[in-house]
Order: structure tokens, then sequence, then C-alpha cells
């Protein structure tokens, strides 16, 4: 896959240049459980590392069910641009200033959305009891990031921020030592990290099809992996073309990280995690 770090937005009289990663679109939405749709994609062909982060030990999968959950996370802002001689993530409350002056909008460019919907996610007993196999992040211009469980998200926005900078000119990050890869750039469509079995439930706060989210974790099999798809964007809705189920889980708009906590809370009471 070509790295084009030429392309540009035009913007007054200098120029943005943003780094833009050509990725193939998404494939129609496909039934894994009928169709066996669960084969491994490639990784990016560039082994450049970005930074190394400690990793987390985790600990094995409950051994009474094999079923986890996996995250995919829409429409993230993580828009890289070269600001003051450094590549930096736009961010409103940072580059207000700078993103009025080349007139584009501030309130697109929100980090923070997907860094506390992506901490919550990895402080969860989810991820602590071995039950959460990814977290998939696809951001507003389509790359996607593969997050493995056993990486330490920093705290701060801006560790977060200067993380993803790296991760997006770099390619990966690696733990220290042999840990292998924390974080990574992979190849589109999503779906075929899905599991065999597994499947994609899509959170909208406008689908038609409303109930709480601990009755629709109830009803669905004790085998099958889930997928859950929620949008990390100021405003706007998901890509649902690859869903099997859109659901609306309150009948209030929910943020990511509220939607992310109650799922985990739901799952966390399903497979008796305390």
């Amino acid at each position: 896959m070509k790295q084009n770090k030429g392309d540009e937005i035009e913007g007054g009289e200098e120029k943005i240049k943003v780094l833009c990663l050509k990725q193939a679109s998404d494939e129609p939405k496909l039934s894994r459980i009928s169709s066996g749709h669960g084969k491994q994609g490639s990784e990016l062909g560039v082994d450049q590392v970005a930074m190394y982060l400690p990793g987390i030990a985790l600990p094995p999968s409950s051994p009474d069910s094999k079923a986890g959950v996996i995250f995919v996370l829409e429409k993230a802002s993580l828009v890289l641009a070269n600001v003051g001689r450094r590549y930096r993530i736009l961010n409103a409350n940072e580059h207000s200033d700078y993103l009025r002056k080349k007139n584009m909008d501030p309130y697109k460019y929100r980090p923070d959305i997907v860094h506390e919907a992506l901490v919550g996610i990895m402080d969860s007993r989810l991820r602590m009891a071995g039950k959460l196999k990814a977290v998939y992040i696809k951001t507003d211009e389509g790359i996607l990031i593969k997050v493995e469980p056993n990486a330490r998200i920093p705290r701060t926005l801006e560790e977060f921020c200067d993380m993803m900078a790296q991760l997006l000119q770099k390619l990966s990050i690696k733990a220290k030592g042999k840990g292998g890869k924390l974080l990574r750039l992979v190849q589109n469509p999503v779906t075929q990290y899905f599991p065999v079995n597994s499947i994609a439930i899509g959170l909208s706060f406008v689908s038609q099809k409303a109930l709480p989210i601990e009755e629709y974790i109830s009803g669905v099999n004790e085998d099958n992996d889930l997928i859950f798809v929620v949008g990390t964007m100021a405003h706007g809705k998901i890509d649902s073309d690859y869903v099997d189920d859109l659901v609306a889980v309150s009948s209030y708009p929910l943020t990511a990280a509220a939607c992310l906590r109650d799922i985990a809370i739901a799952l966390e009471s399903k497979w008796r995690i305390h």
C-alpha cells in the first residue's frame, strides 16, 4: 500500500500537508455465520516502528466460553497535518485558531472522543478477563488501525495524539522487548478480520430497533463472538453497510464512551465477570 505524503488540503495562502493512506473500500455486508467469512487479512507492508511501549500481561480467556468481543470505533478524528514544522494530530482545542485560518471546521477535529472510548475499553473488566479480542479504529479518512488487547493507552490526550501521530507515519508501534506490535495499520476492509460465527452490531441513536443492551445481549448465542460498531465522531452516523444488526440502546444520544461502558457492563454480567 502506497503512502502519499504529498496529498494536500488547500487553505488560504498556505497548504496543509496531510498524511493520506489510500486504502481499499469496504466490501459489502456478508454473513459470517453462514459463509465462514473469517479469512485473515494482511498487515501493511512497511515494517517501520514508530515507538516502543510497555505491554500489559493478559490472562487466558475464561475456560467455560470461547466467545469474546471486538470493538470497531468508526469515523475517528485522527487527522495528521504538518503544524509548526511537525506532524500533529489536529485537535479542536489546541489548533482552533489554526483550523479557522485554514477554513476547516474545528468541531470535526475531536481526537478526544476516540481517546476516551479506547481508554474505557482498556480499563474494562472485559479486557482484564481476556474477553477482548481486538479493537479496530477506522478514521474518518478510511485508515484502519488494529489495537491489541495488551496495548497500554496513554492517559493524557496530548500523549495519545503524539502516539497516534507517530503510528500514522511509521505504521506500527511495538512493545518493549519481544512483545510484538501493539498498534499497527492494517488493510481494509475490517470485515476480513471478523471471526467465523461472529455477529456485528451497530449502535445508532436513529435506529428504529430500540431496546436495552442487556436485553439484546441476553438473546445472543453463547458461542457467538460479538462485534460492536460504535461511532467516535462529534456528529453523524456510522457506516452500517457491514453490520448484521443496527440497534438503539437508549432514547438519549449517548457519547461513545457511555455506549461502550453500557456494553461492557452488560457483557460482564452475561459472562459472569466480577
